[in-house]
């Protein structure tokens, strides 16, 4: 009995989600088996060139890659069998699911790598699955440029990865990771130079060259401040891959390799990675203040999620970094699913009644909590966890981040007004800002009236259906896991968290630290706990409040949004065009590329094409020319021979009659001849 291709589809889309089901079981083993026991390390020999050291690769199994290699699975699965339900319809469902696990393979060979050549590789693996990937709808013009956007930006960013590479092969001739750290923690610096266990001496500000750059790197992965630009327009994908982009894959590479290379970073990159990052959050917040895309608001709330994580890691808070990365992964999962389910309902609506109208756009919402309840609770408990309320994931996580950077100001600080304190203040501006961003949003598409249905509005209502059970299977899941309860025992307090206890802060062995700086940090960041938390919350409850007088329902912003007024102040503006970034890329990058490329296309076209052409012209005249002396000269020469010869043969030819009186005669007259040339 032949297959169909409808079941085969089916069939290969679960076979898919089955083998990743099947490695977040082996995962969560492997997780158990690092716990009781040392890391795991295998390379092998890859290739080597005459003269420089063998290169290996082999799998690097600490604690932050066996968390890491859970959390890609777990979201990578969710991820794939909610697109059985949310794809089903999809004319490039298989093209989907096989670029779905192109991308997951990608990010596990990234959290695996125990060499950062191999990392790299699968570094360009996955900026080419987020290509394919936002890039599904090829056919529609925004997606495909928004596909070439992220891939150009991604490569500017991995120019100085490049760099980075480059000076620790200078100088370690190595890119293995447990082998960098043994020999930056042999190293030390005397009057600037730094030497390694090698005996190799190099300046001291390399290290920090090599530090940034592969922080560059990260700074294209995980959208960092400026160029974040990519990760708004890569919404242009389908909802789910925005989910696995967003959650725990593509943004979370950057930050998991900062963290892979954290004991090779020396200060001024450690300040820099938190000053960026800092900014990053704070920038990310305001952008998403005045978005109507429901995913764009997600978006650049990542962004801004992954701004804290990348300046956890910059202040010395590495274990809080990565809690955030972890629990930032399933519940911002929950919200771009949920999302994704009130886009799928809307669209099943419009399908339904005929109706035509953008189903990712706020202003066309309102009302759905009593139509999709299920999905509401989804996207109320992650909401709570993003904003960072107590009893839920984001708190703790967030929480930890914050005194961790308020404790790293008090240590870098010389004096009360030094700028160190900006950082940690710019996270607390972007607590606000979030819970504004966010009430903003459940109040827009969960509260007030169903706009697209203000004619007939209950007759609009019972056309919105909950999504099926498939995809609130996954919701819940998802949830579950936003819930504080799941992370620590005592929701108030992070220092009880499983998690961080499991998570061993590596030592930085980077030259120039002062002995005590890692103790410090943890002795201050346990000590303002509490200070940060209440200055937290009261942020919460300022935004919170804020959120509830602007966009309550029947407000008046709500009832201006519904209208859709032509102008924005210059607030909005700022937030709703990201700052101005892409007209900033525009002026000082696309335009002046483009203007060199137009003129370096004039020059070829003008200059080098019409030297090729007038050297052309040569030639042929050259072999004009050649052509006439090889007929006139050389083959007339030839054929003057042939002539010549000829008319001889035909003169001579009479002297050869056969008869021997005739010879006989020739003869003695030849003779005679001799005679008299002899004589004479």
């Amino acid at each position: 009995m032949a297959i169909s291709p409808e079941r085969f589809r089916k069939a290969a889309s679960r076979a898919s989600s089955g083998l990743i089901l099947l490695g977040a079981l082996l995962s969560v083993y492997l997780l158990q088996l690092k716990w009781s026991g040392p890391d795991f390390h295998t390379r092998l020999e890859w290739f080597s060139i005459e003269g420089l050291p063998r290169l290996t690769a082999g799998i690097l199994l600490d604690d932050s890659a066996a968390l890491m290699l859970v959390v890609v699975n777990i979201i990578s699965f969710l991820v794939h069998t909610y697109s059985t339900a949310y794809m089903h319809d999809d004319p490039g469902y298989r093209r989907y699911f096989s670029f779905l696990g192109l991308f997951t393979f990608s990010m596990l060979g990234i959290v695996l790598a125990d060499n950062l050549l191999v990392v790299f590789i699968f570094w360009e693996l996955v900026g080419l699955s987020s290509y394919l990937l936002i890039s599904h709808w090829y056919d529609k013009e925004s997606a495909a440029k928004a596909a070439k956007k992220a891939f150009v930006v991604n490569r500017i960013g991995d120019v100085g990865f490049l760099t980075g590479l480059a000076v620790l092969w200078i100088q370690f001739k190595t890119f293995d990771l447990e082998a960098l750290e043994a020999l930056m923690a042999n190293s030390s610096i005397q009057n600037g130079q730094w030497t390694s266990f090698l005996g190799y001496s190099l300046n001291a500000d390399w290290l920090t060259i090599a530090g940034i750059g592969l922080f560059l790197g990260a700074m294209g992965k995980s959208a960092q401040f400026p160029l974040q630009v990519w990760l708004p327009d890569a919404m242009e994908g389908p909802t789910p891959v925005s989910a696995l982009i967003h959650a725990a894959t593509m943004v979370a590479a950057g930050v998991f390799l900062m963290a892979r290379v954290f004991v090779l970073l020396d200060i001024n990159a450690l300040t820099f990675m938190a000053a960026i990052g800092a900014v990053t959050a704070f920038m990310g917040a305001v952008a998403a203040l005045a978005q109507h895309d429901i995913k764009k608001v997600l978006a650049y709330s990542t962004i801004s999620q992954l701004g804290y994580m990348l300046m956890g890691i910059g202040v010395g808070a590495y274990d809080a970094a990565l809690f955030h990365l972890f629990t930032h992964a399933f519940f911002k999962a929950c919200l771009f699913l949920a999302a994704g389910a009130v886009i799928y309902a809307l669209h099943e609506y419009a399908h339904k009644t005929n109706a035509h109208f953008d189903a990712q756009d706020m202003r066309n919402m309102g009302g759905l909590r009593k139509r999709m309840p299920f999905t509401f609770f989804a996207y109320l408990v992650s909401t709570l966890a993003l904003i960072g309320i107590p009893f839920f994931s984001g708190f703790l996580s967030k929480d930890a981040i914050l005194s961790g950077a308020y404790a790293w100001a008090d240590v870098m600080s010389q004096e009360a007004l030094s700028w160190h304190y900006i950082i940690p203040d710019l996270g607390f501006f972007t607590v606000v800002l979030t819970a504004i961003y966010m009430f903003r949003q459940l109040f827009l598409v969960f509260f007030g009236k169903l706009r697209i249905a203000s004619q007939d509005q209950q007759a609009g209502l019972q056309a919105v259906k909950e999504v099926p059970p498939v995809m609130r299977g996954v919701l819940v899941v998802l949830g579950v896991m936003s819930f504080g309860i799941i992370w620590s025992v005592n929701p108030f307090d992070q220092s009880y968290s499983w998690f961080l206890g499991t998570i061993e802060v590596p030592t930085i062995v980077s030259p120039g630290f002062v002995v005590d700086w890692q103790p410090r940090l943890i002795e201050l960041s346990l000590r303002n706990h509490l200070e940060v938390m209440a200055i937290s919350m009261a942020m919460i409850v300022a935004g919170g409040v804020v959120a509830w007088y602007l966009y309550r329902p029947g407000s008046k912003y709500e009832r201006t949004y519904y209208k859709r007024p032509a102008t924005m102040n210059k607030l909005q503006a700022l937030s709703y065009n990201n700052w101005y970034l892409n007209d900033f890329f525009n002026v000082l990058v696309k335009k002046p590329v483009t203007a060199v490329a137009q003129g370096l296309t004039r020059v070829e076209k003008q200059v080098i094409d019409r030297a090729i052409n007038a050297f052309a012209v040569i030639n042929v005249i050259i072999a004009h020319a050649i052509s006439w002396i090889d007929r006139a000269v050389v083959d007339g020469f030839v054929n003057f021979s042939v002539f010549f010869a000829g008319r001889v043969g035909v003169m001579t030819k009479s002297l050869q009659g056969g008869k021997i009186q005739s010879y006989i005669l020739i003869a003695i007259m030849g003779m005679v001849l001799m005679i008299l040339w002899i004589i004479w």
